[in-house]
């Protein structure tokens, strides 16, 4: 089983003083102070000030140690870093909560304490699934998952049961593991967050490459998840799920899969767990003569990397996440490339977006103690504040204000940098800058897209386009553009959940009649009323507001985990959330929605669905939802035998 790390960090033999010196100079100051602190006990760094710095222009606060202070901090740390000596054990759960204050000077909440703690992850099995008592192996005996995906959410719920014992499959309808990051390859695809916070707790100190990784990368450290614990024995690749439906009579689903010859079989297994992710149904955009064009098409997702683009007259259709981080990559080559933008986005400065992380880096978050887990600890903090420009303040926009103080002092800031970027070209300002507040749609990463704009060879036409023919594409006006090659940047259909598998529950109810209402509904993210034995990774309302995806992966299987477990251990046969239960929790979940700026200020982005409401985003504040899901709340569920 291959499980060595791909890009270990250099040996101690070729550290010396200058090399540790440089890599003090490019840490977290604050998360070396603490985790120096845990090894020596030195009172000073206890009373060293952290200050808060306004960051794009108030929205934000930067948690930062003045440069005197650093000096100081450092040069302890190249003390302790060159006497060698034994670490000290990992800091007690009260230790944890009083470094966390220290960290930004606030004091947490209950909540805040217990998801800190996992995320700092001193302990890497803090987020495992476990039995109520001792493992029942004789009511193991023939109980089996299957697990629909081999993307982040399925390998997550995988080493929750392989952790449990339970048995379990993992189907699969691409050829490799990976989800969106295998069939997410167009040029430059990389993750637009912190790569320490875009990583597992339980697996620690993986050396990536990059501080935001790259599409490749993010496919080597999953390759390596399944070969470290030894997955890929129970994945079972182009096998694609047709129907599932509920056998009440035997309590198990019956399924029906085909493989890439397409030939269907019908299989059994107790439970599902669902982990297909958002974005897996790419969105093919609505437009006049779409199959008329002659040149070359395909979609992002299905990138033809035999395609020769160089010297092309390209068009690219959708200006959202992916169409602005592929563009600049295809401008460098193309011959003349033309951007259609049906909605301008957000687009936020990055510092460090391409950055790569150097060997004394990689180095020191191995040979520290604990600074690991701090630095990592930074990156929630960072990204946890973006949930206080969500929640629209009624006065504020009663007084003509829009959201909230905070939202409009982003708005400010982002124009000011797009106003930067385009410079003397109020043409461009004028259609880049977007109508509605920042987070009403997903923020974009800048890769580069203003800077690629101004090239000679790149035109930016706004609105949505008219027609498509055999030889181009038509605008808004009536102007045709002649092109060799359309990349269809349209995202994903996100409404469609569990899409395209049909699941029939009790009485034959289907899905789709029981989400007819008003589009896709669970309790808690993960199950629903009349779908016994169905578990949803990443299902309706299930992005929250802060925290990174890895981490919700581990926390949601943890909960499926434990509520498998509970009904093996009680000896019934199913496990099914109580209707009243399931009711009254998406009650609260709209009435918490229309505190929030999504519905109100949607401008039809994927955060709201064909209903016209929310059916992306978790509503409540990212610990409060942590609360609902820490432990599986079994007292809501019905257990039969």
């Amino acid at each position: 089983m291959a499980n060595s790390n791909p890009n270990s960090p250099p040996e101690s033999s070729r550290i010396d003083v200058d090399f540790i010196m440089r890599a003090l100079k490019s840490a977290n100051v604050n998360a070396l102070r603490l985790a120096l602190y845990h090894q020596t006990k030195d009172p000073e760094l206890l009373d060293i000030k952290v200050n808060q710095v306004p960051l794009r222009g108030g929205a934000f606060i930067g948690y930062v140690i003045g440069e005197e202070e650093s000096d100081i901090i450092r040069a302890r740390a190249l003390t302790y870093l060159t006497s060698a000596p034994e670490p000290v054990a990992v800091p007690s759960r009260e230790e944890c909560n009083d470094y966390m204050q220290l960290f930004t000077g606030k004091v947490l909440t209950p909540s805040e304490q217990n998801y800190g703690y996992e995320e700092l992850a001193f302990d890497p099995l803090v987020r495992s699934a476990s039995w109520p008592q001792s493992r029942p192996a004789s009511r193991l005996k023939g109980f089996k998952v299957k697990i629909i995906g081999a993307g982040v959410s399925g390998l997550a719920m995988a080493i929750q049961l392989d952790r449990l014992g339970i048995d379990y499959e993992i189907i699969e309808r691409l050829n490799d593991i990976g989800g969106t990051w295998e069939i997410n390859n167009y040029p430059d695809a990389r993750v637009d967050i912190s790569t320490f916070l875009y990583q597992f707790k339980f697996e620690q100190k993986y050396p990536w490459k990059h501080y935001f990784a790259t599409q490749s990368e993010l496919k080597d450290y999953l390759n390596y998840i399944v070969d470290k614990y030894d997955l890929r024995k129970r994945i079972r690749f182009g096998i694609e799920m047709q129907s599932a439906r509920w056998d009440s009579e035997e309590s198990h689903w019956s399924l029906t899969l085909r493989d890439r010859n397409g030939a269907a079989c019908t299989e059994e297994c107790n439970a599902v767990v669902t982990a297909v992710g958002l974005f897996n149904t790419p969105k093919l955009p609505n437009i006049k003569g779409i199959e008329r064009f002659q040149g070359q098409m395909f979609h992002t997702t299905s990138w033809d990397h035999s395609y020769d683009y160089a010297g092309k007259r390209i068009a690219i259709i959708g200006t959202g996440s992916t169409g602005t981080q592929l563009m600049p990559r295809v401008a460098e080559a193309a011959g003349q490339l033309t951007v259609f933008q049906r909605t301008p986005n957000w687009i936020t400065p990055t510092p460090g977006y391409r950055r790569e992380v150097n060997e004394e880096s990689r180095w020191l978050l191995s040979a520290m103690p604990g600074y690991w887990n701090w630095f990592v600890y930074s990156s929630y903090i960072s990204e946890l504040q973006v949930q206080s420009l969500q929640v629209i303040d009624r006065e504020f926009e009663a007084s003509g204000g829009v959201v909230n103080e905070k939202n409009e002092s982003l708005a400010k800031a982002l124009k000011a940098y797009i106003q930067h970027k385009m410079g003397d070209r109020n043409d461009l300002y004028e259609k880049l800058v977007p109508n509605y507040p920042p987070l009403a749609r997903r923020l974009v990463v800048d890769n580069g897209f203003y800077d690629a704009l101004l090239r000679d060879n790149v035109e930016l036409v706004a609105g949505p386009v008219k027609e498509i023919t055999e030889s181009g594409v038509v605008d808004e006006s009536g102007r045709h553009y002649d092109v060799d090659l359309i990349v269809l940047a349209a995202g994903f259909d996100v409404g469609k959940y569990l899409s395209p598998v049909e699941y029939r529950g009790r009485n034959d109810v289907t899905l789709d009649k029981f989400w007819g209402k008003d589009g896709a509904r669970a309790y808690a993210s993960i199950t629903i009323p009349e779908f016994p034995n169905l578990f949803m990774m990443y299902g309706p309302n299930s992005m929250a507001r802060a925290g990174g995806f890895h981490s919700w992966a581990e926390i949601v299987g943890r909960y499926i985990g434990d509520l498998i477990a509970h009904m093996i251990d009680k000896g019934s046969r199913s496990v099914e959330v109580l209707p009243e239960v399931f009711q009254a929790y998406n009650d609260q979940m709209d009435k918490e929605s229309g505190e929030l700026l999504w519905e109100a200020h949607g401008q039809n982005g994927y955060y709201t669905n064909d209903h016209g409401r929310s059916g992306t985003n978790m509503p409540w504040p990212m610990h409060d939802f942590y609360e609902r899901v820490r432990k599986a709340d079994t007292c809501n569920f019905k257990f039969e035998k």
